[in-house]
């Protein structure tokens, strides 16, 4: 829901604030006043082009501010979290700046840098604009056959479908490998096998090469370590000849003062950790032994696997892999239409399962588009539009995750006229009607919380413009609606009345926004009724706002 606009340098606004309630806002005010400009401000929000010749002359910049409430569990939500913005209890805020001198447009959405098509996608999640300056989202075909399943309640259809859908995906495209494996493994069945046979019958283990360097490095340094090695044992025995000595004096003094009888466990501890130190490392002596030929076999091997490394991967686990892609295709090539029986036949059950998906979510379109037609024609003939004619196409198209139909809703406004895409109409005011039309069947379907209509009545009168007001009355109980009007029976039924108007101050021009209640909206609409505030219009201003 937009729930604050505020406008600076744009056109004849220098500065200019609105609150927006729930429920129906109207404004009104005389032709030329500037109800468009407003519009064309919000125009901004929504992602149209910034036009520089309308920043305000002698200002540097347009700024458009706007606070909108984003209810839980809106479709943009996720949307929104993936670009790391997230509403600040539940409001987005929006600020759009565009420069007199052609300057970049900067878009910002919780103060994140945000492009104008990502803007676009936004707005259009949240904000509907139906008049002069189109931005339906109602015009989407895509959109109006989710609205069709929305209205006939399609969901579980509709996600058993997608699953079956991408089940039959994953397994084309499982067949496609496989027929890629198989032309692969015939051009390269001889190279593929000499290569694993060589790196089968070398035995490769991962890190070999790096432990096998490890020991020819040891072995190089074979002398010096087996003579500073033998040296150290040589000097830990005559140490533990004097350790022993030493236990054996301070045992004897402890018999006089208890208090040395740590220093004899100590002593007899590290007795005992050097004689486990030298008999360690007489095992390391006997362990090791230099062998010319021992260096040689290791020097062979690790030139081995140097060699398989350089041909195989850059590492002896690169070479692994190699020999397990190369096995694959292999056995893909010799099994190839066993491999590719069994691909075949799940994917022949999976088209099954999505063809019949599709034949279901089809017979139930066809079945919610009759009601849906229905409503909306029952609509129409109240807004002024008796001989519309409102239809649903349903026809057969590529495969897709949604099934198959391509869904456009079509209208013929006049007696003999034909049917046409809604898109393709040309008449603002009867375009806005059959809006107002879908939007008030399609209420509870539709997550778009504001709707804007400019100048809606255009063309009307009498009856139908109190039907068009009640119309419009009934769909601002589940959305917010902001309507330009100059029709009394239709600002009359407004929760909320803004009057634009036009001064001139100093040799300038300004457009001027303001809230009326009471008296003041009284004259507003006796000015909407006749023209002037005489005593009738008065009295006939008053009876309306009071019914």
């Amino acid at each position: 829901m937009l729930e604050h606009l505020d406008i600076r340098n744009f056109a004849l606004i220098e500065n200019l604030s609105v609150d927006f309630s729930d429920g129906f806002n109207v404004i009104t005010g005389e032709t030329g006043s500037g109800k468009s400009i407003i519009l064309g401000a919000l125009g901004l929000l929504m992602g149209e082009k910034a036009d520089t010749t309308a920043v305000r002359t002698g200002a540097e910049e347009i700024v458009v501010n706007a606070v909108l409430s984003v209810p839980e569990g809106h479709e943009i939500l996720p949307w929104l979290k993936e670009r790391d913005v997230e509403p600040e209890d539940g409001a987005l805020y929006i600020r759009r700046t565009v420069k007199a001198n052609g300057g970049r447009s900067l878009i910002h959405v919780q103060n994140q840098v945000f492009s104008r098509q990502d803007l676009c996608t936004l707005a259009e999640s949240l904000i509907d604009m139906h008049g002069q300056s189109e931005h339906q989202s109602l015009l989407s075909v895509d959109r109006q056959r989710r609205i069709l399943d929305s209205y006939a309640q399609n969901q579980g259809l509709l996600s058993s479908c997608e699953q079956a859908y991408r089940k039959m995906q994953s397994l084309q495209k499982q067949k496609e490998e496989l027929l890629q494996s198989l032309e692969e493994g015939r051009r390269q069945a001889d190279y593929l096998q000499f290569a694993l046979d060589e790196i089968e019958s070398a035995h490769v283990k991962a890190g070999e090469d790096e432990d096998l360097k490890e020991r020819l490095h040891v072995l190089g340094q074979f002398e010096s370590i087996f003579e500073n090695v033998s040296s150290c044992t040589d000097r830990l025995k005559e140490a533990r000849s004097g350790i022993y000595d030493a236990v054996s004096s301070v045992s004897k003094a402890a018999k006089s003062d208890s208090s040395l009888s740590d220093y004899v466990a100590r002593l007899e501890s590290a007795r005992i950790e050097t004689e486990d130190i030298c008999e360690g490392l007489k095992e390391y002596l006997r362990s090791i032994e230099y062998s010319e030929d021992a260096v040689n076999s290791m020097q062979d091997r690790l030139a081995l696997l140097q060699k398989l490394k350089r041909k195989y991967g850059p590492d002896l686990e690169s070479v692994l892999a190699f020999a397990e892609k190369a096995r694959q295709t292999l056995d893909v090539t010799e099994n190839f239409q066993s491999h590719l029986d069994v691909c075949e036949k799940a994917l022949n059950e999976a088209e099954k399962l999505y063809e019949n998906y599709c034949t279901k979510l089809s017979d139930a379109r066809k079945k919610g588009a009759l009601a849906l037609q229905k409503s909306i024609e029952a609509v129409l003939r109240t807004l002024g539009m008796p001989n519309a004619r409102f239809s649903i196409d349903i026809a057969g198209g590529r495969p897709t995750s949604h099934g198959k139909d391509q869904v456009e809703f079509l209208i013929s406004a006049n007696p003999g006229e034909a049917q046409k895409a809604l898109r393709d109409i040309a008449s603002g005011g009867e375009l806005s009607r059959v809006m107002l039309a879908l939007k008030t069947v399609l209420s509870k379907e539709d997550e778009i919380q504001t709707q804007v209509f400019d100048e809606i009545d255009s063309g009307i009168g009498g009856s139908v413009a109190i039907s068009l007001a009640k119309c419009i009355k009934d769909l601002s109980l589940s959305k917010q609606v902001i309507a330009i009007t100059h029709l009394a029976s239709i600002a009359s039924m407004a929760d909320s009345q803004m009057v634009v108007s036009k001064t001139v101050e100093n040799g300038r021009t300004y457009t001027h926004l303001k809230q009326v209640q009471g008296e003041d909206r009284v004259r507003e609409i006796a000015r909407m009724l006749s023209g002037d505030e005489s005593d009738v219009s008065l009295e006939h201003a008053r009876k309306l706002l009071q019914s």
